[in-house]
Order: C-alpha cells, then sequence, then structure tokens
C-alpha cells in the first residue's frame, strides 16, 4: 500500500521559527547556557533545533527523548503550539521506526491540541495522518472515520494537494472495506485533481518560459537600439572635434598676434599695479580686521551674555526639580514602613534599602493580618524602572497591598498577587492603552502558631537556608500587570508554596537588582548562584552584620570603574 503522510509541514514550521542551521556541539553548548540563566523559551527552542538534527541524522532514539524534553519545558511556559508539532514530529518518527500504534497516541495528541486552537489546516493535516497509519494497521473502518472527518475542512480549505491525498486515502480505505463503488468514485476524484494539478504546473510553467522570452527579446531590441544611439553620438562627436581643432587654430595665431602688440604695455603697467594693489592690499587688511574685532567683541559679549542667563535659568530649574524629587523622597519615606518595626515581627532581620536615584522603584511591605496577630506578611516589589517612574509604579503597589490585606482581609500570597496584578491592569488601563508597566514580586506569610511558611512568588524566588543547606523556591515566570497576548483576562494564576519550619530558618527576598549589577574583574553580571553562595557565607552573622556585609559586597562589585544600573533591596528574617 502506498502511503502519504505530511509530516513535513511541521519540520518547516520549526525551521521557519529557529533561523539558521547549528551545529549539535554548538546547540548543547547554548542549552547548558541557557538552563544556567533560566531562559526557559531559549533553552526549548535549542532542544527542538537538536532533536531535528537527530532525526535527519537518523538517530531517531535521540530525537525522540529530545522532542520529549522540549515538550517539558513548553509545558512550562505554557506554548501549545510548538507542544502540538513536536507531538506531530514524534507521530512521524514512531511511524518511521514502524511503530504505528505509538505513533497515533501522538498525532491524537496533536490533534486535541489543534481542535482547541480551532486550526482548521492542522486538523485536516493530523486527521490525513491518523488515517493513513490506521490503513497501514489495516484498521480501515477507524481510518475511514478520520478520513471522512477531515473531507469537509479539505474541502472548505479548498487545498487542491491535500484533497487529491484525501481522496486517494478515501479510495485506498473504501477499496479495503470492500465498498468498490466508492473506492471507484474517489480515484475517479484523485485522478481529475491529478490532472488538473499537473495541467495548472505546466501552464505555470509555459508562462514562465513565453515570459522568459520576452524579457530576452526586450532585452535584446534595448541594447540594438543603445548600440544605434552611441554610433549616431559617435559620428557626432568625431565631426565636432575636427571642427573644434580647425577653431582652435586660428585662436592660436589670432592670440599670438595680440600678445605681440599687448607685451610692451604689460611691462609698463606691471610696476604700476604691483604698487598700487600692495597698498590697497595692506589698507585692507587693516581695515577689516578693526571691524572683524569689534564684530567679534559684540558677538562674545552678547554670547558671554546669554552664557549667563541660561546658567541662571538651568540653575533655578535644577533647584526646583531636586527640590521636587526630594518632596517625593519624603513622601515615598512617609508611606513605606519603618524599618526598625520589622524587628517587632522578626526580632532577628534587616532591610538592605538602598535606591539607585533619590527615589526607588523598590519598596517593601510588612505587618500582620488584622484579627491575627499570629499571622505576620513580608513582601519585598520590584517596579518597572527606576527613579521618579519607579517611585509613581511603588506609591500604587503601597496602596494597593494596604487595601487587599488590610480592608478585603486578603492573606493566601498567591491570591494577594492575583489581586494587585487586576488592580494595577485597571489602574492603568492596560487592556486599552497597552501600557505594559508592572511589577515583580515576593511575598511570605508566616503561621506562628502553626510553624508554617506559605511564599508566593511573581518573578522573584525566596532563598531559604536550614542546617547550613541553601534552597531556592522559584516564583511564577510571569510578573505583575501588562497583558500576555492571546491570553484571558484571568490569565496570571498564581501558585505558592508551604514549608513547614522546623529549627532555625533563614528566609530572604529580594529584587533584581543586585543580581543583575554589572560589575567585578571580567564586568559581568552578579548573578543568582553568587548571591546564594554570599548568603549562605554569612547567614549566621548578626543580621546587622549581614546587612553591613551585602553593602560592602555591592560597592566592592562596582569597584571604580562601573554605574549603578537599578534599585536594590535585600530582606532577611530568621524563623
Amino acid at each position: 500500500m502506498k502511503r502519504k503522510y505530511f509530516f513535513l509541514l511541521f519540520v518547516i514550521i520549526f525551521y521557519a521559527f529557529t533561523g539558521k542551521a547549528q551545529t549539535e556541539a554548538e546547540l548543547l553548548t547554548r542549552i547548558e547556557q541557557n538552563r544556567a540563566t533560566g531562559n526557559l523559551v531559549e533553552t526549548a527552542s535549542s532542544l527542538n533545533k537538536l532533536a531535528i538534527i537527530y532525526w535527519e541524522e537518523e538517530k531517531l532514539e535521540k530525537a525522540l527523548q529530545t522532542f520529549e524534553q522540549s515538550v517539558s519545558l513548553n509545558k512550562e511556559i505554557g506554548n501549545n503550539n510548538a507542544i502540538k508539532i513536536i507531538y506531530s514530529n514524534m507521530g512521524t518518527i514512531y511511524s518511521d521506526m514502524g511503530q504505528m500504534e505509538t505513533a497515533l497516541v501522538f498525532f491524537r495528541k496533536s490533534l486535541l491540541i489543534s481542535q482547541s486552537q480551532a486550526n482548521k489546516r492542522d486538523i485536516a493535516t493530523t486527521l490525513i495522518n491518523i488515517g493513513t497509519s490506521l490503513l497501514y494497521l489495516n484498521r480501515a473502518e477507524e481510518s475511514l472515520e478520520n478520513l471522512n472527518e477531515a473531507l469537509p475542512v479539505l474541502l472548505e480549505l479548498q487545498n487542491k494537494n491535500l484533497l487529491k491525498s484525501g481522496y486517494h486515502l478515501l479510495a485506498e480505505a473504501y477499496e479495503k472495506v470492500g465498498n468498490s463503488q466508492k473506492s471507484i468514485e474517489y480515484m475517479n476524484l484523485y485522478t481529475a485533481f491529478q490532472n488538473e494539478i499537473q495541467k495548472e504546473a505546466m501552464e505555470a510553467t509555459r508562462s514562465e518560459s513565453q515570459q522568459a522570452v520576452n524579457q530576452a527579446e526586450q532585452k535584446t531590441q534595448k541594447v540594438i537600439e543603445e548600440k544605434k544611439q552611441t554610433e549616431q553620438k559617435l559620428s557626432i562627436t568625431q565631426d565636432s572635434l575636427k571642427e573644434a581643432e580647425e577653431i582652435n587654430r586660428l585662436k592660436e595665431l589670432e592670440i599670438q598676434k595680440k600678445q605681440a602688440e599687448l607685451k610692451s604695455q604689460r611691462l609698463l603697467t606691471l610696476v604700476f599695479v604691483i604698487g598700487m594693489g600692495f597698498i590697497a592690499v595692506v589698507a585692507l587688511l587693516i581695515l577689516r580686521s578693526n571691524q572683524q574685532k569689534k564684530r567679534h567683541n559684540r558677538i562674545l559679549e552678547h554670547r558671554n551674555e546669554e552664557i549667563r542667563k541660561q546658567n541662571d535659568e538651568i540653575k533655578a530649574q535644577n533647584l526646583k526639580i531636586n527640590q521636587s524629587i526630594n518632596y517625593a523622597r519624603n513622601i515615598q519615606g512617609a508611606l513605606l514602613p519603618d524599618s526598625k518595626n520589622l524587628k517587632n515581627l522578626f526580632p532577628e532581620s534587616f532591610i538592605f534599602f538602598s535606591p539607585r536615584d533619590v527615589v526607588s522603584g523598590d519598596f517593601y511591605w510588612f505587618g500582620t493580618v488584622p484579627g491575627n496577630p499570629d499571622l505576620k506578611i513580608v513582601a519585598a516589589i520590584d517596579c518597572t524602572g527606576h527613579g521618579v517612574p519607579g517611585a509613581f509604579m511603588s506609591m500604587l503597589g503601597m496602596s494597593f497591598l494596604q487595601e487587599i490585606v488590610l480592608d478585603k482581609k486578603i492573606i493566601e500570597p498567591k491570591d494577594i498577587l492575583e489581586n494587585l496584578h487586576m488592580l494595577i491592569k485597571t489602574a492603568l488601563k492596560q487592556e486599552t492603552t497597552g501600557n505594559a508597566d508592572g511589577m515583580d514580586a515576593a511575598i511570605c506569610v508566616y503561621n506562628q502558631k502553626t510553624k508554617t511558611l506559605i511564599f508566593a512568588g511573581a518573578v522573584n524566588p525566596l532563598i531559604l537556608v536550614s542546617n547550613g543547606e541553601v534552597n531556592t523556591l522559584k516564583g511564577d515566570f510571569f510578573g505583575i500587570g501588562g497583558t500576555m497576548k492571546g491570553s484571558p483576562p484571568n490569565e496570571r494564576m498564581f501558585s505558592q508554596q508551604q514549608i513547614e519550619i522546623q529549627g532555625d530558618t533563614y528566609c530572604y527576598i529580594f529584587s533584581d537588582g543586585f543580581i543583575d549589577q554589572f560589575g567585578g574583574p571580567n564586568g559581568k553580571k552578579y548573578f543568582i548562584k553568587n548571591f546564594r553562595q554570599l548568603i549562605q557565607d554569612i547567614h549566621l552573622l548578626p543580621f546587622e552584620t549581614q546587612r553591613e556585609k551585602i553593602a560592602q559586597e555591592l560597592n566592592n562589585w562596582l569597584g571604580s570603574s562601573y554605574q549603578r544600573l537599578d534599585d536594590v533591596l535585600v530582606m532577611g528574617f530568621k524563623l
């Protein structure tokens, strides 16, 4: 039985999104680098490229394993389109290996996603693949169900190549079940489409050939015309040259005659002209010099006066701006909780808060739940931007946190993040304005009575140290605010993690200002790996000493060669 699959469609799609070809070694290196930095999107993309290389080299087992890794990462980032394509490619590989039952499993997984996306072309293509696989397994009745389901979609799409293949498969399937009339009907349709496609291809080839001939004839005629014009110009030029030579000869004779007559006169007037000219030049230079000096002095005096006025205006503007920013700092400082009060919640704790400018886009928030003093909430928030724009966002965030926790009495970390996300989107009218500002956050709720800690993060993590062992609880990969293309209004469903506290546990939440800072001997980022090591080295020191060590490490990392890029916030407390 002749089988025809449409798996090539998905491979082509992958090449379109992955760029230029790379070697296996380059891709393995790129995968390790992206995993180290936590870049899930690039890691998944590189795994797809590597799997396709294995597939082309007929290393089918390795291709399947690599596609499986890519599926896991794409599930994490919610890329259903990529998962659909990978499932179809895996079905193709299993069919190449002769494992048709397994191939069917993956084709059906791909079909479910295509149906959820209402992608008619992918639905039709996958149904044809399923029908073809069932024919191979001699399950003609099931094959007909899938092929007949694909047929209306194929007719709607009016893709002649897909229709031709569908008719051919239906003819084979009906022949298998013994329905010769239907088999002949669809074989006639297949033949008609095959002839029409061939006719169209021949007509296109003939048209292209005729067009090429016409273009060649036009170019030939153009070259002939250009040659004639060039020959005419050359003939005219040659006649003009002869005439010009004769005129020049006559003029030369006339010039020689006049030169002989004027030679004596020139000699007499030469001395007079030189003398008068010298006197005139000297006088002109003296006059011009005096005028230029006067003009330059006036210009300089005018410019100096303008510069003095501009300097005065700039000083006045700078004074107003600095006064406004300092006033904004006072307002932000008044809204922030007093950092000393954190010790009322956690006696052993610190806050390292270092704005890049006068005001900050980072802010901290803490307190107890009204009516339940055993529940303690601590939050470290990193708003979009820094300086004045970041400070505006931070004041919005502080106000919304007060409303969510103190007024609405919402105490689950993930619910706090979801409510904060919706309030930011509404306040900034992001659905209509396209504004994408937002914030990353880490929130902890500690129940002192049950000794449990609940953590939820929007991008930012929580670092825990217990018995000398450092653990990192990652936040969700999306932040607060902004919109995700193609997602429903409630797309931000945050997760949370609960930890039972047994023995001394040191907790640290922070913004990305420290770990993203460039510096050190090689001018690289500090990165989370080095920050974890710093926490492990200092966590047993007194908390005030820890704060000083973090400030010292930041200054040493910057040195004298690098400028601060962002605000820095680190909060530490012991449970």
